[in-house]
């Protein structure tokens, strides 16, 4: 009788619920002057229901109201929502209303675009996406959505952004979670302030969190990353259900034992041919590293990339034999094949999940769950030291791993359980970017000559992708590159050092720059930093977030200009040096005989800076774009 109750209370809440929608008044003026503030578009209301009925029956209900202030934003109105034979959307339709409130047009499942959410590079997946973005032709105008979605599992549960950009306000925002009373869950709050509400019946219980008046923020620049400012509230069920699997975790170690027993162990099943190949390139070799360099050099030369999001739920790797039969995988793939063929020459692996990108991510240590990583790679333990493996590149040198996974914990799964580890650090002086130029300058101010640089740590992604390019193409790339008006490569040539922990490409061009400094009168001006200009950045007296330099690095210039006979220098910027918290800059130019030489070097320091030191910062950068843009000028006889 009680769960009836229960049935008919979640019944009447959802029918009022409703009702108050239908009625509410839209109009921007009811929004709170404090709200409109800074704001580029103001969530009004957003109520997020997860109803995990059991483990492979879990309902995601969704009503919200957003308002866009500006086109700016236009992209935050869109809405999307992706399927595959897991996941169904079971209801989808909103409303559309001017900024004075009035109803303009009723949104229907059928005005939804139903594309296929395959990547371009990707080969086998089943994943779709309907999305929808509004047509305003006005401003502001607010957009109603309501949907339902149905999960078959209860692995990966949706988690709660209220306030999902910086200038967004939020009126009023709550999530609920409803489950069984015996049903465990781990829950991590991040950033919220509030007390959320627990409630208990018979069979169920249910968590709400709620914010209101949640303020826009100014964007500045160079922010920290997202999770250190953001509210957010995850949700991970201790017993799960995925794709006819069960399983159960409290922490990254039983997690990591269940990847690699459930979804890993056994697509390592080995070939004759494969055992034979792995024999036959190591047989020879006593030293293990030299053998992992061995087969992953063999494993970029056989197989390619490619995004097969198949398997269990996209989580589990194709079969080893698959890819050796194929010659090619998505990143799970390739490691798990690597690792295959690890074990076949008796060298222990770890598969490790982690969440890639350009800004520094960290699993979070205190709460485990599969939606935190995107990402696979191999850790190699060694008597000495560990190899880092990035399965997906046939251009990525030996024990490099470069700026989209290094420095953050990853997820390494074995059969013992999972632990975290963290991927190599490059430190700000192994970022190194030096060039060294000899140019001459004739009368008509045109430039000739040599550039050398050399790119290392990081940096030596700079040119990964030029490499092996056509020559027409690289001469296009470059032109991009090196922005400048009329130059032209008369040569290019790219040499590319494979060393175990600092890879490094030299570059080699020949450059040709028409009418770069020509005469203006009798005299000639010359901005002798070609090739190496910052930017300013805005001087923000009232700084509310930290400042965050994600990676720091050394660019180290000198360039030498031959002059034409009878040039006299009259006046050239003064050297500078500056030393600061965020970073150090020099700067140097002299006149020797008949050749001027120009010394610039850059060091930015990684790190993460309190708010009040952002006008330091600022000035600091803003003095060296300043320096950047310096000219010497010649009286020309």
């Amino acid at each position: 009788m009680r769960g009836f109750c229960v049935g008919c209370l979640l019944l009447l809440l959802h029918i009022t619920s409703s009702l108050v929608w239908a009625q509410d008044d839209f109009a921007v003026s009811r929004i709170p002057a404090h709200l409109r503030t800074r704001a580029n578009a103001v969530m009004r209301d957003r109520q997020c229901v997860v109803d995990m009925q059991s483990p492979h029956e879990v309902l995601y209900r969704v009503r919200q109201a957003l308002t866009i202030m500006n086109p700016s934003v236009l992209e935050y109105a869109r809405l999307a929502l992706f399927y595959d034979k897991n996941t169904t959307i079971k209801s989808a339709h909103g409303f559309l209303y001017d900024g004075d409130g009035h109803l303009l047009k009723k949104i229907g499942i059928k005005d939804f675009l139903d594309e296929s959410a395959v990547s371009s590079f990707s080969l086998y997946e089943d994943d779709r996406v309907k999305h929808f973005l509004p047509n305003a032709l006005q401003y502001p105008f607010t957009v109603v959505y309501e949907y339902e979605i149905r999960y078959k599992q209860n692995l990966v549960v949706p988690d709660w952004r209220p306030k999902p950009y910086l200038d967004m306000a939020v009126e009023q925002s709550s999530y609920q979670f409803i489950c069984g009373t015996q049903a465990p869950i781990l829950i991590k709050e991040a950033n919220y302030d509030g007390v959320r509400e627990e409630t208990q019946q018979e069979k169920q219980k249910s968590y709400i969190w709620r914010v209101e008046a949640l303020p826009a923020v100014k964007i500045e620049p160079m922010l920290p990353p997202a999770e250190s400012y953001q509210i957010c509230v995850k949700i991970a069920p201790e017993q799960f259900f995925y794709y006819k699997r069960k399983g159960s975790y409290r922490d990254w170690k039983e997690l990591g034992q269940w990847v690699y027993h459930d979804l890993i162990k056994d697509q390592q099943v080995t070939t004759p041919t494969m055992v034979s190949k792995v024999n036959a390139l190591v047989s020879d070799i006593e030293d293990d590293k030299e053998k992992v360099k061995v087969l992953y050099q063999y494993l970029q030369e056989k197989t390619r990339y490619i995004s097969v999001q198949i398997g269990i739920g996209g989580f589990q790797p194709m079969a080893a034999s698959e890819v050796e039969r194929l010659g090619y995988g998505d990143c799970k793939a390739l490691v798990n094949y690597m690792q295959t063929l690890l074990n076949i020459a008796k060298i222990p692996s770890y598969y490790c999940v982690v969440n890639a990108g350009n800004i520094k991510s960290d699993m979070d240590a205190d709460f485990a769950s599969m939606a935190q990583g995107n990402h696979i790679i191999l850790a190699v333990p060694l008597a000495k030291d560990t190899v880092w493996l990035e399965c997906t590149s046939q251009k990525i040198p030996f024990n490099y791993l470069g700026d989209f996974t290094d420095d953050r914990t990853v997820l390494a799964c074995t059969a013992d359980g999972g632990k975290l580890l963290r991927t190599p650090h490059y430190a700000d002086h192994d970022n190194l970017q030096q060039r060294v130029a000899d140019f001459s300058l004739n009368l008509e101010g045109d430039i000739i000559g040599k550039l050398t640089t050399t790119f290392e740590g990081v940096q030596f992604e700079n040119r990964l992708g030029i490499l092996e390019l056509p020559v027409a193409e690289q001469q296009k790339k470059l032109k991009q590159v090196y922005a400048v008006d009329n130059v032209d490569f008369t040569s290019i040539a790219y040499n590319t050092v494979r060393l175990d922990s600092t890879p490094q490409i030299d570059e080699q061009l020949g450059v040709a720059i028409k009418r770069y400094a020509p005469k203006n009168g009798e005299r000639v001006y010359l901005q002798p930093n070609i090739f190496n200009r910052g930017r300013s950045v805005p001087t923000l007296q009232e700084r509310k977030m930290p400042t965050y330099i994600n990676r720091g690095f050394v660019d180290d210039d000198v360039i030498t200009y031959t002059l034409p006979d009878h040039y006299t220098m009259e006046l050239k910027p003064r050297d500078l040096q500056l030393r600061t918290p965020f970073g150090e800059f020099t700067m140097e130019v002299k006149l020797a005989d008949n050749k001027l030489i120009y010394h610039r070097k850059l060091w930015m320091k990684e790190g993460t800076f309190p708010p009040d030191q952002y006008v330091d910062y600022a000035r600091f950068v803003n003095a060296v774009y300043s320096a950047d843009l310096a000219k010497v000028v010649f009286l020309a006889d």
